[in-house]
């Protein structure tokens, strides 16, 4: 037990590393960049390490003697001053050189106690009157994976600019040998040429208004994409598992030149030549690496935990998971921290999926619905200024594509004018790339029959992939 608790409340290693930084103010970088304040168990050490971090980021020296006014001179402190402490820890101060294993230490000591903590939460939730045992479960789950992202040291990839360089000529020439493929596709060439495909690591948001399109491009890509050899998980939580298979029956079979739209699927409002070619779509998409998640009410946590294990099942079936499709971020559940407060709840989950999509070395799409200022104006194509009001959506994104269907807005109207200007976009959709970190923006016109729920390159006749 003793132990146990030993390493649960490490006070030695917060010693060293916080007297270690006394002696060496240059090693604050390092020790901040696995560490912070709240992981030492000592409120006073905390309280010293977010002081050295005040000092040095203002240019200054930390040290016992710089410090000492910033605290109450009579503060006792295992029977010292606070001038008296901060000196001891910089006689007994080891190296700087095993700075980052103190470090280590007290971030894992931090993250043994949450575990305990978070137990101890289960352990007493599930043993209340009528517990939701899987609710539990999963929070005990989302809670866990947040404790692992913080102690994993792939967040703290620091390496030579050489071996960085080495790296990129090393993807280079497999992307060149054919080796490796630049990125997944989205099923559209011309999107693919300007974007560079889905990249791993990136955040790709997919916004519209209502009617734009935004489940059809995404179930688009999920097919495209996993019927091009690449693994794929779509995330449903608006729409069951029936009536999203409907619409990916529906691209499929339009596929091969047979419009039936979802809903005649989705009815069973099908003659026997319809039916053979949804049976025939059915067999072909049958055997692709699509897994399809339709949970309610997901957190960011649940989406890492499902994501993982849906890596882990394809690995096992000799497939690597690639792309993540989230349709969409209004249904995707924010933490307690800032509820009722939308803005920054939607600026934590697309962090966490940033996140996510770089911790698992995947591409996330997430479907996100812009807000009304569009409606407001004569022009409705969006701007990138229409997702400034939800969050960080536009700082977390690597990519933004904004969807826009002119015949959405003309098919209400009777005049002459806007009749004729129906017929001649009633199949066009343009896919505004708005935000490319590591490509082109500008406009790809696609071909998209909403009823088939099909989007395709223009220039294809909409059929093809």
């Amino acid at each position: 037990m003793t132990a146990a608790l030993s390493q649960i409340h490490n006070v030695e290693a917060e010693q060293a590393l916080l007297g270690a930084i006394f002696m060496d103010n240059a090693s604050f970088g390092i020790a901040h960049s696995i560490v912070r304040p709240e992981h030492f168990y000592e409120p006073i050490h905390s309280r010293i390490f977010e002081m050295c971090g005040e000092m040095i980021l203002e240019g200054r020296a930390a040290t016992p003697v710089t410090l000492k006014t910033k605290l109450p001179a009579d503060l006792d402190i295992a029977g010292m001053t606070p001038s008296q402490y901060m000196a001891r820890l910089m006689a007994e101060a080891t190296p700087a050189i095993t700075l980052p294993d103190y470090a280590r230490t007290v971030r894992d000591a931090w993250a043994a106690r949450c575990v305990e903590e978070a137990s101890r939460n289960v352990a007493s939730e599930v043993a209340a009157p009528g517990a939701n045992v899987k609710s539990a479960i999963a929070s005990h789950l989302a809670d866990l994976d947040r404790i692992r992202a913080e102690i994993d040291d792939r967040r703290v990839a620091r390496q030579p600019l050489a071996t960085c360089l080495s790296e990129v000529l090393l993807r280079v020439d497999a992307i060149r040998e054919g080796r490796m493929e630049p990125g997944a596709t989205t099923g559209l060439s011309d999107l693919d040429r300007m974007m560079g495909g889905l990249q791993p690591g990136r955040l790709v948001i997919v916004a519209g208004r209502p009617g734009m399109g935004k489940t059809i491009v995404g179930a688009n890509i999920a097919r495209a994409t996993a019927a091009a050899g690449n693994g794929c998980l779509l995330f449903s939580l608006e729409m069951p598992s029936e009536e999203i298979g409907a619409r990916i029956l529906s691209d499929q079979a339009f596929r091969h030149g047979s419009p039936i739209t979802s809903k005649a699927i989705f009815e069973g409002h099908l003659d026997a030549r319809q039916m053979q070619d949804v049976e025939k779509s059915a067999s072909d998409l049958a055997g692709l690496n699509l897994l399809i998640d339709t949970s309610a009410g997901l957190s960011v946590g649940e989406i890492l935990a499902r994501t993982r294990s849906a890596a882990d099942e394809m690995k096992a079936r000799g497939a690597r998971l690639r792309v993540v499709v989230i349709d969409y971020l209004k249904f995707v559940r924010a933490s307690d921290r800032y509820r009722g407060q939308r803005v920054y709840e939607v600026g934590e989950i697309t962090a966490g999926l940033k996140a996510l999509a770089k911790d698992l070395g995947v591409c996330v799409v997430l479907l996100a619905q812009l807000n009304r200022a569009v409606e407001q104006r004569a022009d409705k194509r969006p701007e990138l200024s229409d997702l400034r009001e939800s969050g960080d959506i536009e700082a977390d994104a690597d990519v933004v594509l904004l969807l826009f269907r002119e015949a959405y807005y003309l098919k209400d109207k009777a005049d002459p004018d806007s009749m004729a200007r129906l017929l001649a976009c009633e199949n066009a959709l343009e896919i505004i790339i708005a935000k490319c970190r590591m490509g082109a923006v500008g406009v790809v016109e696609t071909f998209c029959h909403p009823g088939a729920s099909a989007v395709r390159d223009r220039g294809t006749g909409g059929y093809g992939r």
